[in-house]
């Protein structure tokens, strides 16, 4: 009997603790209160003591024993006392240093005796986090976008240069909200963790002198950067041009987008400046968060779009690929093509021609055309080429990316209407504009082959050293090489004689050979997201891009991306002889 007490006190320990690490009540988390845990050791406790005690009376009379029992039953006793005592602390320790020692850095805010609203945390932390030298960023001409500024007691403050790449930055925010963007995927790096001498570092350490991060030299053209920034201008959407060749981002700009010089702490002022200035912070983070036009969200890399007819270069790139098709396959396209009693309607024929090549198709975007392409493909052909194409992958990048998808409900293409739509660039597709200029850059290329993309170039110590060198690599082969060719021409083709080529796609007197192709993805109550991809080759240079306009009133490609596409495109082959 007393052996099924001792483990029923057991249980109740164990449970105890269990409960303690896993449940702890919402106003508790905020108000950085312990009391279910508290409560929780102190059964435990009880219950431990129980485990030691049960069966052995310690409140009964030890006078029948002799002495030196008596005092070994005594020792015994405190014994245990201070065995539980030590195995609370241990506990105790556990859950700070390990359960919840994210909380416990992060700052939170109460009340003082006069009832103001205080923020409160460590000290220790905040002296180490705020004095640390952090890494500054640089453009590929060299500026400063990201640096650094230190007051008479050492305390750094991240500063933020006026330049349209702090978009592609991120927030830096240790005492508060942590990081994102480059701040936290190179966050090692910049905060001097990785990369640094570790004998330089040990020196630093036992001199009481700050950690030095090191330095991120960046891809993007400042001034490609500024053009495709103003050409975006405060119309929702993306904007990114790549070096086609290696994949390095010379320009990538979205919009909503916020300014991370807002979420910036600044130790620099006086003490009693600092509770005011992390309550502003923190409101200004709330905004952020409570905007439904989501500035946080990186819209290049992160925002999915229905991509419409530039979705034709892959369903194009499948059927010559496959053999399914040529370049002058013919079609019959009298204005629409019905599927299984549903009809899809073309108004982009440029005459009352019935018949049409898989060429003129692609020049002119005909939607009937390209509808029975992809019920030809099938679904089994529409996952096959865009798996290749990199559809439900993530893009190997230096920020996060959202996987492009063909399909958001399983087995939608098992069906021929979702074929025909899926065929022009409708249905379930969901791309990102990073995705759809690394389309643009395989076909420019003409070997198929979508290079890794990259916007840090390199990382350097503060004295200049080299720690890393980005070397341009492949990331997908989507096609084969031939018929990436037939692709390529079949995009100038489109850029010279198409509907590219008749509104300016081909950049008359550029020197350059151009391929193109304008999507209008209809969102419904006459709202469209207005897209171009493109390539432009001179001399050793090729250039892709990716314009998308998002929920544009009665947007079309030819209309808003196009003209804006152009612009930067002219520009970076300015330079180019």
């Amino acid at each position: 009997m007393k052996g099924f007490f001792r483990i029923i006190c057991g249980l109740v320990a164990i449970a105890a603790v269990v409960f303690g690490f896993l449940y702890r009540p919402q106003n508790e988390i905020q108000n950085r209160q312990d009391t279910t845990w508290l409560l929780s050791l102190l059964v435990t406790g009880i219950a431990l003591l129980g485990v030691m005690w049960v069966g052995r009376a310690p409140f009964t009379s030890k006078r029948g024993l002799d002495p030196e029992d008596r005092l070994r039953h005594y020792v015994q006793r405190v014994s245990s006392v201070l065995m539980v005592g030590f195995i609370l602390i241990s506990l105790q320790l556990l859950r700070q240093q390990v359960v919840i020692a994210n909380e416990i850095e992060k700052p939170f805010f109460t009340e003082n005796a006069e009832g103001t609203q205080i923020v409160v945390q460590d000290p220790r932390l905040i002296n180490t986090t705020l004095s640390n030298q952090r890494g500054r960023i640089y453009d590929a001409a060299g500026n400063e976008v990201a640096g650094i500024t230190t007051s008479k007691y050492k305390l750094v403050k991240r500063t933020y240069a006026d330049s349209p790449i702090k978009q592609l930055l991120g927030y830096f925010s240790p005492l508060q909200f942590g990081n994102s963007g480059l701040e936290a995927e190179y966050d090692d790096y910049l905060s001097g963790q990785h990369g640094s001498n570790p004998f330089a570092s040990l020196q630093r350490s036992l001199l009481n002198e700050p950690t030095q991060g090191n330095n991120l030299y960046l891809t993007v053209d400042p001034k490609l950067q500024q053009l495709a920034q103003d050409q975006l201008g405060t119309l929702p959407g993306s904007i990114v041009l790549l070096d086609g060749k290696p994949g390095a981002v010379l320009a990538m700009v979205g919009y909503p987008r916020f300014d991370p010089a807002e979420l910036v702490f600044d130790p620099t002022v006086d003490d009693s400046e600092w509770n005011d200035q992390i309550q502003a912070i923190e409101q200004r983070w709330k905004a952020l968060n409570a905007d439904p036009s989501q500035p946080l969200f990186m819209r290049p890399t992160q925002g999915l779009y229905v991509p419409g007819s530039i979705f034709k270069t892959v369903v194009l790139s499948g059927m010559l690929d496959t053999g399914k098709a040529k370049p002058d396959t013919e079609w019959k396209d009298n204005g629409s093509y019905v599927i299984d009693a549903y009809k899809i309607n073309d108004p982009n024929r440029p005459n009352q021609n019935t018949t049409w090549t898989t060429q003129q198709g692609y020049m002119f975007s005909l939607n009937a055309v390209f509808a029975q392409m992809g019920v030809q493909l099938g679904a089994d052909g529409i996952r096959d080429y865009t798996n290749k194409f990199g559809f439900g992958q993530e893009i190997p990048f230096d920020l996060k990316t959202s996987p492009s998808q063909v399909e958001s409900t399983k087995d939608y293409l098992t069906s021929r209407v979702a074929q025909a739509e899926t065929g022009f660039g409708q249905g379930q597709l969901q791309m990102s504009p990073l995705h759809a200029a690394l389309i643009a850059a395989a076909m420019g290329r003409g070997d198929g082959i979508m290079p890794k993309p990259y916007l840090v170039q390199s990382i350097k110590t503060p004295s200049g050293q080299l720690i890393k060198e980005t070397e341009p690599s492949n990331w997908l082969q989507t096609v084969r090489p031939e018929t990436a060719k037939t692709v390529h021409d079949i995009m100038v083709a489109s850029a010279t004689q198409g509907w590219v080529g008749q509104n300016g796609g081909s950049l008359p007197g550029s020197g350059a050979v151009i391929g193109g192709k304008t999507g209008t993805a209809e969102l419904g109550n006459d709202l469209n997201n207005a897209w171009y991809i493109a390539w432009a080759s001179k001399g050793d240079k090729l250039y892709a891009i990716a314009v998308v306009i998002d929920h544009r009133a009665n947007g079309e490609g030819l209309r808003d991306a196009l003209p804006r596409a152009n612009k930067i495109l002219s520009a970076a082959l300015a330079g180019v002889k």
